[in-house]
């Protein structure tokens, strides 16, 4: 358990290094939070878009499977952190940051922005996923380099996620009945 510490301590505290000797506080701190915001924006804004101004059934199923999937990750990190907890580092570190006190791991921002991206990778929107990867990776190391997450609540968690997305995604056929059902409803509604 201390190699654990050390090692999540000791990327945390370069991290930390590197944004203070560069007077990038302001520009993490806004990093550390504000891209997760970005994401509901998106998804309302393309759905209206797939709606109103091109009407693209199969690029509203992959919004529909990108919702999906940030609702899973999200209840997975509940269920996970209802079983195991992990302080943040926190209890270790004088806080730079505050937070509404919860557990650590898994992180819940890097949970959400994995789901989001990988899922963007796999439906080969590239050049979007692109875009939110540059956001995603600020956020998550802004989370490390303020000490509200450590280094493996982030990496673990990417790693763990992204394998099973992908296993998940070649398996997408299973969506298509629920997507058929849920498209039709809101056709019929106008949205």
């Amino acid at each position: 358990m201390n190699i654990f510490i050390d090692i999540n301590h000791n990327v945390s505290q370069y991290l930390n290094n590197f944004v203070v000797n560069n007077h990038l506080e302001k520009i993490i701190w806004f990093f550390s939070d504000a891209p997760i915001f970005f994401l509901p924006i998106f998804l309302t804004w393309a759905w209206i878009f797939w709606t109103y101004k091109i009407k693209e059934i199969s690029k509203k199923k992959d919004l529909l499977n990108i919702f999906y999937w940030i609702v899973f990750a999200i209840l997975i990190n509940l269920t996970i952190q209802h079983f195991f907890y992990f302080s943040r580092p926190e209890t270790f570190i004088k806080p730079i940051l505050s937070h509404i006190p919860d557990a650590s791991f898994p992180s819940d921002h890097a949970a959400v922005s994995v789901a989001f991206l990988t899922w963007l990778f796999l439906a080969w929107y590239k050049k979007t996923a692109y875009i939110f990867l540059i956001f995603a990776i600020l956020m998550n190391f802004s989370r490390i380099a303020w000490w509200i997450h450590w280094f493996f609540d982030v990496i673990v968690w990417a790693i763990i996620w992204i394998t099973t997305e992908i296993i998940v995604f070649k398996n997408k056929k299973y969506f298509e009945k629920i997507n058929n059902f849920i498209i039709k409803i809101l056709n019929y509604i106008k949205l």
